[in-house]
């Protein structure tokens, strides 16, 4: 797994249209369902994969005030990407270059989220959350793979039957703490002014 960024999501609960019980929450790489900061794309501090090199860069789009709503996420990416029915080496765009994995951070899951075109800003759905497969497929309660067997056949899975269009790449998702803790938010701002 290679370290791939840092994004900050209010992460929403488990919508009635989506029939996994076990699911409590939406943690995954895509926005479709627990979405980022309003505008943080304006920033232009993210990555080619859509996610910032900075925890300070992550915390610092999300406006002061709101920073209570915002769980802080970083992610792993796997080194190969899933199209059709073959693998390919992951052709990791030149500025992912995240900063080390703070103390803290914990795996909750994987996730498989397509992208379709290299082109994107970032990767864009994941079946298991915006097609509820996850009422198909073992997940956890974070609507995500329990491990990283189970999201690369997933990927395989995705990939061949296209439930979102693109290729698929697997994600490692940890997460570091509930909330946005203080002492990010007073980095982030430092790092601003």
């Amino acid at each position: 797994m290679i370290d791939a960024g840092y994004f900050a999501k209010r992460v929403q609960p488990r919508p009635d249209c989506l029939p996994a019980s076990g699911v409590l929450e939406i943690c995954s790489v895509s926005e479709c369902l627990s979405p980022g900061a309003d505008d943080w794309i304006a920033s232009w501090r993210h990555n080619g994969l859509g996610w910032f090199n900075r925890v300070s860069d992550a915390v610092g789009v999300i406006p002061e005030k709101r920073r209570d709503e915002y769980r802080l996420f970083a992610y792993r990416i796997h080194p190969e990407v899933f199209r059709g029915r073959e693998r390919s080496a992951l052709p990791l765009p030149d500025d992912v270059h995240p900063e080390p994995l703070p103390a803290g951070f914990r795996s909750i899951g994987f996730d498989s989220a397509s992208r379709s075109s290299l082109g994107s800003l970032s990767l864009e759905c994941s079946p298991l959350s915006c097609n509820a497969m996850a009422s198909e497929m073992p997940v956890n309660e974070h609507c995500l793979f329990p491990t990283l067997d189970a999201a690369i056949a997933g990927a395989v899975r995705f990939a061949a039957e296209q439930p979102e269009p693109g290729d698929y790449y697997v994600v490692e998702v940890l997460e570091g703490g509930p909330r946005i803790e203080p002492s990010l938010s007073a980095n982030a701002e430092r790092a601003s002014t």
